[in-house]
């Protein structure tokens, strides 16, 4: 056989198919059969918030004079004066206990009677909303739950 009819012999695509695929094996075969290495790290302290993120949206029909809202075990969440009817959104950390909040508000509404729309976005649960409507100096207890019935 000469050489013109060895070169276009379909064996010959074969062959140089077959050394392409077996020079790319050795290296494949080291990177797919390496056995993993365990590291080993000493376990790092991650101080974690007394609570979830939340987003804590206030929508007022009326301008407020005051408004102070607390959680059920005093921590602060809000202290805010002469507050714009409107809607305005705070990003506060909630302690939920048991998917259970509870939130004191304090306010002085004004003369006429109005509402104060208080809804908690928590991450990873549903929103609620919890309303109050008076005049004047009001005290309410709002409560939340994300049970799941």
């Amino acid at each position: 056989m000469s050489g013109q009819h060895w070169l276009a012999s379909p064996l010959t695509g074969t062959f140089g198919v077959l050394v392409g695929l077996g020079i790319l094996a050795v290296p494949l075969h080291r990177l797919t059969s390496v056995e993993s290495v365990r590291v080993m790290q000493a376990p790092v302290a991650v101080e974690r918030p007394a609570g979830i993120p939340a987003v804590l949206r206030l929508r007022l029909l009326a301008p407020v004079e005051h408004l102070v809202l607390t959680t059920g075990v005093g921590g602060m969440l809000l202290d805010q004066a002469e507050l714009a009817a409107g809607e305005t959104e705070y990003d506060v950390v909630l302690p939920l206990r048991d998917d259970e909040l509870e939130i004191h508000l304090t306010a002085d509404l004004g003369r006429d009677e109005t509402a104060v729309f208080l809804t908690i976005l928590p991450d990873g649960r549903e929103e609620r909303t919890c309303y109050v409507i008076g005049r004047g100096g009001v005290e309410d207890l709002l409560r939340y739950d994300w049970h799941t019935h």
